[in-house]
């Protein structure tokens, strides 16, 4: 057997290779007769893991066969935001959820929401086996969609939304692990105290640009109670009802069909170490920041969330659900009582979009010199241009008080 690796570790060998095929092609007599192995190299988005990329020949009941899969080791190599419970939450998302929901939708669907886990283990680090859905021309995109192209993103993210929310209403519900691995949790995470600083770090540089102190100052006010407010709803405190949120729905964190002309034709999901039970608004919103492009957010926000609800709706009599069907006013005022994290996203997480990932070290560090870097992301005419109108937006809406 020969073993090729550009960033060689030792028990990501054959034998657990075979082991892996072995179960999962339900083969006892599988052989792995070659694998090749290389560190995935968009180290710079992955934060909470470390990321392998595997070719493996196998014979198997008398054939030859080529499996692409990915290996994903839950042990940080770029910093530590990484948490001891996202190995087990995205483990609970594929093994226990996904298979479910996809099964929901039976015939009908063209690809499932994520990839198919293959193997999972603990020993010797965390890790999981799953199919690279690149072999199937699924690629990476790093760009925010024009209206189109997100209505792809956001029909699927309504059928995901609905699936989880009709296992509710089954036999299979006492059986299913609640996930509470969100953003924000009541006792802080490095995460939240990321999040927390860049709050503060804003409200500093806001109160220096002309006319804006006022928005500063409600924004130091609000920092005593961040936590709470963010974990509140995570907790789905004050919600009407609860669907399995993906909890870190960025571009980043999906895989892209493209047709002609290069407009979306499919996505699926991944990473779903935030993932967590509460108000789809959470899933909502990052579609709205992080999977639309400002003139679809700003002119077609409304329609968005109409057929978000829409499809919803369609997806959950489609799989026979029996029970109540939340209403568009139910998804609105969702929305509204989670305005709080509309503001951290937009405060926490947008000026990432136009950092340098050559420097992500440095932004993700506490010194002064990543402070300083980010003070600087604030200050870019980019980020100014979007966050200006939404202050007073964010004011009228009560989401300042």
């Amino acid at each position: 057997m020969q073993i090729t690796s550009k960033d060689p570790t030792s028990w990501l060998n054959g034998p657990l290779f075979q082991k892996a095929l072995s179960q999962y092609t339900a083969d006892r007599s599988l052989e792995v007769e070659d694998v090749h192995l290389a560190v995935h190299g968009n180290v710079a988005q992955q934060y909470a893991s470390t990321i392998y990329r595997a070719c493996v020949s196998f014979r198997s009941r008398g054939k030859t066969e080529t499996i692409k899969v990915i290996v994903k080791l839950i042990a940080s190599k770029v910093n530590s935001l990484a948490d001891e419970l996202t190995f087990d939450t995205e483990l609970k998302v594929y093994r226990d959820y996904l298979t479910k929901m996809n099964a929901l939708l039976g015939e009908g669907v063209e690809t499932p929401f994520g990839p198919r886990l293959i193997y999972s283990a603990n020993e010797p680090v965390p890790h999981l086996m799953l199919e690279d859905l690149t072999s199937h021309q699924f690629v990476h995109s790093s760009k925010l969609l024009a209206v189109d192209d997100a209505k792809v993103v956001l029909l699927k993210l309504a059928q995901f939304h609905a699936t989880s929310y009709s296992l509710t209403n089954t036999s299979a519900a006492s059986k299913l692990d609640a996930l509470n691995n969100g953003l924000f949790k009541q006792k802080p995470s490095e995460g939240v105290r990321f999040m927390l600083d860049n709050f503060t770090i804003f409200a500093e540089e806001l109160s220096h640009w002309d006319g804006y102190d006022k928005y500063a100052q409600r924004l130091k006010n609000l920092q005593p109670t961040f936590i709470e407010r963010g974990a509140a709803i995570y907790r789905a405190r004050g919600f009407d009802y609860s669907v399995l949120n993906h909890g870190d729905f960025h571009y980043n964190n999906m895989l892209f069909k493209f047709g002609s002309e290069q407009r979306v034709q499919d996505v699926v999901f991944y990473d779903f170490q935030l993932s967590c039970w509460t108000t789809p608004a959470v899933d909502l919103l990052y579609f709205l920041y992080f999977i639309c492009n400002r003139e679809t957010r700003d002119t077609q926000r409304h329609q968005l969330i109409q057929l978000y609800h829409r499809e919803f709706t369609r997806t959950l009599d489609t799989v026979g659900y029996m029970g109540r069907v939340p209403s568009l006013l139910d998804i609105n005022c969702d929305l509204q009582r989670a305005g709080f994290l509309e503001v951290v996203l937009a405060i926490c997480f947008i000026p990432f979009l136009f950092a340098d990932y050559n420097q992500s070290f440095n932004v993700y560090g506490n010194e002064e010199d990543a402070r300083a870097y980010r003070r600087q992301l604030y200050n870019q005419e980019e980020y100014q241009e979007i966050i200006k109108p939404l202050l007073p937006y964010f004011l009228y809406k009560g989401f300042l008080e």
